[in-house]
């Protein structure tokens, strides 16, 4: 990241470059591979055989990868404070992991109706896409304080994230795997 951003930036559009752009592409490699060591009907049937459903290891998945990503955020907010950058970095820290919440839970919403891989990594990475190209998406748009918007947009990203992720689970809860 100091490659490519600052890490003394002058302002908050600056600061946010880094959660609202890598972070982003971070969670849709991350959340992508949540599915994978489950690709095959027999595999997914063994483990749901067993006390401890798929769903359950894909929750706990979630949760941790979730949580490696906002660990790599918080690292992010202590080189700005190390730095002394004269933004809020508490709002800033809340951005970057909305952003990420918001982008696995489009990952595991997308693979959850889909029950495929290449759309769990598709339709995440087309919605970035779409965030970076087209600045009229409005409080959906993850390029929240690049796009100079309010921290309210991050309520609403939060809202829908949680919204997904309930859908997602229930989605695989109920239809645990393939035949």
């Amino acid at each position: 990241m100091p490659v490519v951003f600052t890490m003394t930036p002058s302002n908050l559009a600056q600061a946010a470059m880094p959660g609202e752009l890598f972070l982003p592409l971070l969670t849709i490699f991350a959340f992508g591979s949540l599915f994978l060591p489950e690709q095959t009907v027999e595999i997914g049937a063994v483990i749901n055989s067993k006390q401890t459903q798929l769903w359950w290891l894909y929750l706990l998945r979630f949760i941790w990868y979730a949580v490696v990503l906002a660990m790599l955020a918080t690292v992010l907010i202590g080189v700005y404070a190390f730095f002394n950058v004269g933004v809020n970095l508490l709002i800033l820290w809340f951005d970057f992991v909305v952003k990420i919440l918001l982008v696995g839970s489009i990952t595991v919403l997308s693979y959850s109706l889909s029950r495929s891989l290449a759309v769990a990594y598709l339709l995440p990475t087309a919605y970035f896409a779409l965030c970076i190209g087209y600045r009229y998406l409005g409080a959906v748009n993850i390029m929240t304080f690049m796009r100079h918007r309010t921290v309210s947009d991050n309520w609403i990203q939060l809202l829908l994230a949680e919204l997904f992720l309930a859908i997602s689970f229930l989605s695989l809860k109920s239809r645990p795997v393939r035949g």
